[in-house]
């Protein structure tokens, strides 16, 4: 019963650990926000213009790529088991995604264009990348030994 209950805690510590690391979905864009908001210096009344908009967008891609995990999930498990994974499906699933992605863009693009000039807009979208470029340096770097070899 002992032995039970301490696997449970170790089990339940190890859970909240990984929930810790992973930040959710929500607190990813807040924090993707806030980085776009903090770089670009917007005032209140862009802030109030420009922040739905890309909650809006990146809510649509997060719900595009939520809908095709599964797909992608049996294709990586039918080439882990050696079954011939359906690649005319997963190919065509692949080319679907990127030109809904890139319409959602455009409907993004439009939007803002409401709202900031040609020049903020190369910069709002130009922040955005950085951004992704410094998380995936972030998780690199978590992967890696700190200090001297």
């Amino acid at each position: 019963m002992k032995k039970t209950f301490v696997i449970l805690a170790m089990i339940m510590a190890f859970i909240n650990v990984e929930a810790q690391q992973r930040p959710s979905v929500e607190e990813m864009h807040a924090r993707k926000w806030e980085f776009i908001a903090e770089k670009m210096q917007f005032n209140a009344h862009e802030v109030e213009k420009i922040q739905p908009l890309f909650m809006e967008y990146e809510s649509a891609v997060w719900k595009l790529m939520e809908q095709n995990k599964d797909a992608y999930r049996k294709f990586n498990q039918d080439k882990r088991s050696n079954a011939k994974p359906d690649y005319a499906q997963i190919n065509d699933r692949f080319v679907n995604t990127e030109m809904q992605k890139a319409q959602l863009m455009k409907n993004y693009y439009n939007k803002l264009k409401k709202h900031l000039t040609a020049e903020q807009i190369f910069n709002y979208l130009e922040t955005e990348r950085s951004f992704r470029k410094e998380l995936i340096r972030d998780w690199q770097g978590k992967g890696r030994r700190q200090g001297p070899r």
